[in-house]
């Protein structure tokens, strides 16, 4: 949208300018500098949009377009566009030998003809050294086999409990474990396996990723969600883009730092957000909900608090040309970040005292009239949102972020530029339930592989993650 010019602007005569008045000028100038930035964001959306044109002709024309480069960033000194990092935690590197699994004790021995006669023994020094086999373990399976001529009958010996088909439950588990925990394509995963010896279809491990343990693993999700949602009074949602059989879905996540649990759907309304939740038409959920500002989002929860990192990002995308506009956005954001600060040293120890505080200072900070106007329409934008924003100072227990969800949809984001998306109702649903198990046990500390393993095995020897879910839930401070 072009800028509006004033009229004042239009009819200004230099001749008549008073330069005496320090506040006419100042009005003047502050006036022209936002008429400057508006025009040179003008001008850059025009060019992007030629190009693009010219990139569309081209297209046509069967060559190709300019290449993608991202512009070359502006060096400051301090970053006031991120959380302060002066209290940064000092990283320290653990011990690495107590966390290694013994396999194996291999003693050596000094040659005896060197040693002088006086040599006494003084035991041993412990080298670890590490290792990997990676091969096949495939098994002929001999069944004996009698046969009663008077019965008329064939007996035959049967097969250990956990052989069920063609493919044993480790090998079953391992091609999940790479599609989903290592993102190796299918045709990638075939490749691995016959060259270690294992002759298997692209058809097989499709089948295995999104047949096998079908009903189990929904099972899974569906337990994962209940037991997520009665851990904490709050959760946190998101969603971004996806493709399903060539359409456009959405994935969506509710979580919170224990769970985890995806739903793609192909549309991102309110109805579709309320079904996650088991709520009924216009129902809201007495739970607290943490999400970014997105117009689904509202009516969902009775309580419902807004990101401040991504309400920060608003600010972030400015991106001014003219200096001072610059020096007034880092200003200010490091002004906000501070605020930010406050709240999250509140949630430690919370206070009624410093309640009221921050609230007033709240109004103060976003009251602020910088001349830049765009900074100006935004920081009376977030001021609205004074509400959600502050929800935190009514429910310390809550985070100020939406870190848990955004986090939480990086691995489906990546999956989705590998493979582009699903290509049918089994592999969407394997999507969900898979990716649910994955990083809800990525949150417990529990390993993918030896869950996995224990789902395909139908064993059920580990503790259910709607059970970790549960008892971990206890320990309070796993939500800061």
């Amino acid at each position: 949208m072009a800028p509006t010019i004033s009229e004042e602007i239009l009819t200004l005569d230099p001749e008549g300018i008073d330069f005496s008045d320090k506040e006419t000028v100042k009005t003047l100038i502050l006036n022209l500098l936002n008429i400057i930035e508006s025009q040179a964001q003008l001008i850059e959306e025009l060019q992007n949009e030629i190009q693009s044109l010219k990139d569309e002709i081209n297209r046509l024309k069967g060559e190709k377009g300019k290449p993608n480069s991202s512009p070359n960033a502006r060096k400051e000194g301090k970053d006031f566009s991120s959380p302060s990092t002066e209290k940064r935690k000092k990283w320290s590197k653990s011990a690495k030998k107590p966390r290694i699994k013994i396999d194996r004790t291999e003693y050596r021995r000094v040659d005896r003809k060197i040693l002088p006669p006086d040599a006494e023994h003084k035991g041993y020094r412990s080298v670890l050294v590490q290792n990997i086999k990676f091969t096949t373990d495939n098994v002929e399976y001999k069944l004996e086999r009698f046969y009663s001529p008077g019965e008329d009958k064939l007996y035959e010996a049967e097969l250990p409990e956990d052989v069920h088909g063609e493919f044993k439950d480790e090998l079953k588990a391992f091609i999940v474990y790479l599609y989903y925990a290592c993102r190796v394509t299918e045709n990638k995963i075939k490749k691995i396996l016959e060259e270690s010896g294992i002759i298997i279809s692209e058809g097989e491990i499709s089948n295995i990723l999104t047949q096998e343990k079908k009903e189990e693993l929904k099972k899974e999700h569906e337990k994962i969600l209940k037991a997520g949602l009665e851990s904490s009074n709050y959760f946190h949602t998101d969603d971004t883009g996806l493709k399903h059989k060539g359409e456009n879905h959405h994935i969506h996540v509710i979580c919170n730092a224990l769970f985890s649990a995806f739903f793609i759907t192909p549309k991102k309304d309110r109805d579709t957000i309320r079904s996650f939740l088991g709520l009924k038409k216009d129902e809201k959920t007495d739970k607290i909900m943490i999400s970014d500002d997105a117009r689904q989002y509202l009516g969902i929860a009775v309580h419902h608090a807004l990101c401040w990192i991504h309400e920060i990002r608003h600010y972030r995308k400015l991106n001014p040309l003219i200096d001072y506009h610059h020096i007034q956005l880092r200003e200010f954001l490091a002004r906000v970040w501070a605020f930010y600060d406050r709240l999250t040293k509140y949630r430690e120890n919370p206070d009624e005292e410093e309640k009221e505080k921050l609230k007033n200072e709240f109004d103060e900070l976003f009251s602020t009239k910088t001349g830049y106007e765009e900074l100006d329409k935004r920081i009376a934008l977030t001021k609205e949102k004074k509400e959600e924003l502050l929800l935190v100072l009514r429910f310390p227990e809550i985070p100020p972020h939406n870190n848990p969800a955004e986090l939480a949809l990086r691995e489906p984001v990546v999956k989705r530029k590998i493979s582009n998306g699903t290509r049918s109702e089994d592999g969407k649903a394997a999507w969900e339930n898979i990716m649910s198990v994955l990083d809800t046990c990525r949150k417990l500390g529990v390993g993918f592989f030896d869950y996995i393993k224990d789902i395909f095995s139908g064993k059920r020897a580990m503790t259910r993650l709607a059970h970790l879910i549960s008892r971990n839930a206890s320990l309070k401070s796993t939500f800061y």
